[in-house]
């Protein structure tokens, strides 16, 4: 990530069977390893106290729905009523990565369901975002955001891998890049294909630039065309190329 990001918490959490909270300075929160809870376990991430005052949350995860509960407490109303509801999703990401918005949070916690095992398994592309601003699209072109999601979100992973690196979607679907990487690495969604470590006359296509770099921050692009785009990241050119793979609506 770039500078200016703040402080970034990458919390290790051990099965609790009471909450327990960690400080949160201006800046946002990443887990992608590390939850581990048992049955009926919670764990508090972030709370008023920790920030000095109800504070506004953006969530972007993706995590086992039947196993790990993540809730929110949240004041409402003329008098603040404080109520505590489990997040669901809004449906912004096509439901392949979740998303909510929050704007009076008391509490963001995870709870395991009963009998459930919550844990997040970076095999399985899980994590956990909680942003303190609200991430905008970074977008490319006009008219981004009315074109149906495709098929797959592809996400940021802190190993500096695209995953799933190659997508296929139909004419007229966008892909969405999801940034959820706990470590301090900027990222770029650059078209054209690399031989080795050359990627010479890229970004003819598409290119985000390094933008993406703060958690649950987007990058999309709407691909009007049949055809094969290869893409990679202008800095991590080894590790982070993909392809998406353009299908004719017919």
């Amino acid at each position: 990530m770039v500078l200016g990001l703040g402080i970034v918490l990458v919390m290790l959490v051990r099965p609790l069977a009471v909450q327990a909270t960690v400080g949160w300075e201006i800046g946002d929160m990443v887990l992608d390893f590390g939850l581990d809870l048992e049955s009926g376990d919670e764990v508090v991430l972030v709370d008023k106290h920790e920030v000095g005052e109800p504070f506004f949350a953006e969530l972007t995860w993706n995590l086992n729905s039947e196993n790990c509960v993540v809730q929110i407490q949240e004041s409402t109303g003329p008098d603040d009523t404080v109520t505590t509801k489990n997040v669901s999703d809004d449906g912004l990401l096509g439901g392949v990565v979740s998303h909510a918005r929050f704007q009076q949070v008391e509490v963001v916690m995870v709870k395991a369901a009963e009998g459930k095992h919550c844990d997040i398994d970076p095999s399985q592309d899980e994590f956990l975002v909680i942003a303190r601003e609200s991430r905008a699209p970074v977008s490319v072109e006009e008219g981004v955001s009315p074109a149906p999601i495709g098929a797959v979100v592809v996400t940021f992973r802190a190993t500096t891998f695209f995953m799933p690196k190659d997508v296929t979607v139909k004419a007229g679907e966008k892909v969405v890049w999801v940034y959820a990487d706990g470590a301090q690495e900027p990222h770029s969604v650059t078209s054209g294909g690399c031989r080795v470590n050359d990627c010479s006359g890229g970004g003819k296509e598409f290119n985000s630039g390094l933008t993406v770099n703060k958690p649950g921050q987007r990058f999309e692009h709407v691909f009007k065309q049949p055809g094969i785009f290869p893409y990679h990241c202008d800095l991590h050119l080894g590790s982070m190329q993909g392809t998406v793979v353009v299908q004719d609506l017919q």
